[in-house]
């Protein structure tokens, strides 16, 4: 197993020559104005969450869009700040984006073409020129904002996600000695979907301007070579996982993103919020059975599937009526794209519907929350829960899964699982759904609640050792070593 201390050697022995670069769209600290001066927090959840860790642990240069209304203040000249605000162990470069770049590239081609063209839940995406025109645009900034760090020193770039899907060529055809590695942590589509995008064999090529490729799942990067195969001239060795274009090499391998397993273990163990004791209290209520979920309100992660498993399992075991609850942690995401509003309506009816079903004296099944939770909080959640309900229609890997898997009390906690979730595959003994079976969730649900406790105990022990063999010390190494030298 990897840990922090063997992680910072690796860098300090393999890097040596390098500059490191970690880079994503989302930033994982913000500063903002508040009546007592500008405050600093840490955004929540996200791929960014894990890459704050790694850039602590070997004194990256994180690049990212500033998004906080006082982070132009806080900056040098070169729009950098010395981040986490105790430790300072490496530099927040701020890539600032005007009000339009931000309609256009982040709302409008990312999040309406890419993001439901990866996902398969029968969203359709959207293909508009002009925000076509401003992700090359933006991807090119973010390039300019790399470079200006460079000089002509050697370096190693880590590019993340689906927002800067050009940036790899980009960065190679700049000339400079640069190895680079990109981690897509959506699925990818199959080549009959991919298809349809005017702009797919520049998003291929963009891509293929790195060294190595890393997806969560092994048919991610399957749907990866066929896309290739079908769409650009390029050599394609699948039994070597490598594509040559242009006589560049780029590998490409499934490599799930893994979790700092020490980290939750020390907040798990500080969480004092006993949240069933305060849901009774605030209530007025006698609860015995706990669930839990922690989404963004995304069509991708299956809440209005969710909602009929908990409709279903209440219908079907009536004898968890005014004994369970559900507490789900849902902060709006995205609301000024139309269909994210609609889908945030559709959710919160149905919720409604549900809990007038079933609303008996003070109960009612369902509660929610649109706040976004500090992570520690969150984590004391988790391990007061009896069931976490992660139900998504396609996801790349879902951190909720395996922090509740190493966060709830092994003898108590149980995890409901779509197994089109990336993380599905680490958790292989949690309880494992098509999250579009609606019968199957909520027996799930019943499963998860009246198993006994040495099967809960068994289960979350094999999937903790997994977890913490998989850690996301591991997981960078790997990435880092694979992007190097194969």
């Amino acid at each position: 197993m990897t840990n922090i201390k063997n992680f910072h050697k690796f860098i300090k022995k393999n890097l040596k020559d390098r500059s490191f670069y970690i880079v994503t769209n989302r930033e994982p600290y913000i500063h903002t104005k508040t009546s007592t001066g500008i405050k600093v927090s840490k955004t929540a959840g996200g791929v960014h969450t894990l890459l704050d860790l790694v850039a602590q642990a070997s004194n990256a240069v994180y690049i990212a869009q500033g998004s906080g209304n006082a982070d132009k203040y806080v900056v040098n000249k070169h729009n950098m700040v010395a981040m986490p605000p105790i430790t300072k162990t490496y530099f927040l470069k701020r890539v600032f984006l005007s009000k339009k770049e931000l309609e256009n590239f982040y709302y409008g081609f990312s999040n309406q073409t890419l993001w439901p063209l990866s996902h398969a839940v029968f969203v359709k995406p959207e293909f508009n020129a002009v925000w076509w025109s401003y992700y090359q645009q933006v991807n090119q900034k973010f390039v300019n904002a790399i470079l200006e760090e460079l000089d002509h020193k050697p370096a190693f770039v880590w590019v993340n996600d689906y927002h800067l899907a050009l940036v790899p060529k980009m960065l190679r055809d700049s000339g400079k000695d640069i190895k680079i590695g990109t981690f897509w942590h959506i699925p990818w589509p199959t080549f009959e979907i991919f298809r349809v995008n005017p702009w797919a064999k520049e998003i291929l090529t963009g891509l293929l301007g790195s060294d190595f490729i890393g997806f969560h799942r092994g048919y991610h990067a399957q749907n990866f070579f066929q896309c290739v195969q079908r769409i650009i001239e390029a050599q394609v060795e699948l039994d070597q996982s490598q594509i040559t274009y242009k006589e560049h090499a780029t590998k490409v391998e499934p490599l799930a993103a893994g979790i700092d397993y020490q980290e939750i273990l020390e907040i798990k163990q500080d969480a004092k919020i006993t949240l069933k004791k305060n849901l009774n209290k605030e209530l007025g209520v006698n609860i015995k059975y706990l669930a839990v979920g922690v989404d963004r309100l995304d069509y991708t992660k299956g809440l209005l599937e969710r909602f009929k498993m908990i409709d279903r399992f209440l219908e079907k075991y009536p004898q968890f009526q005014e004994k369970f609850i559900y507490y789900g942690i849902m902060p709006f995401s995205r609301t000024h794209i139309p269909a994210y509003r609609t889908y945030a309506k559709t959710v919160t009816d149905l919720c409604d519907k549900i809990n007038w079903k079933y609303s008996k004296n003070d109960w009612t099944p369902i509660h929610i929350t649109t706040e976004s939770l500090p992570r520690n909080k969150v984590i004391t959640y988790y391990k007061n829960a009896d069931v976490c309900l992660v139900t998504p229609l396609d996801d790349g890997l879902n951190l909720v899964a395996k922090e509740y898997v190493l966060s709830c009390e092994e003898k108590k906690g149980m995890i409901v699982l779509s197994k089109f979730a990336g993380a599905a595959n680490d958790l292989r003994h949690s309880l494992l759904i098509n999250p579009y079976n609606i019968e199957q969730g909520a027996d799930a649900i019943n499963q998860a609640l009246t198993i006994s406790e040495q099967e809960k105990r068994d289960r979350n022990i094999k999937m903790r050792k997994e977890l913490k063999e998989k850690n996301i010390y591991q997981w960078a190494t790997t990435f880092i070593e694979k992007t190097l030298y194969e």
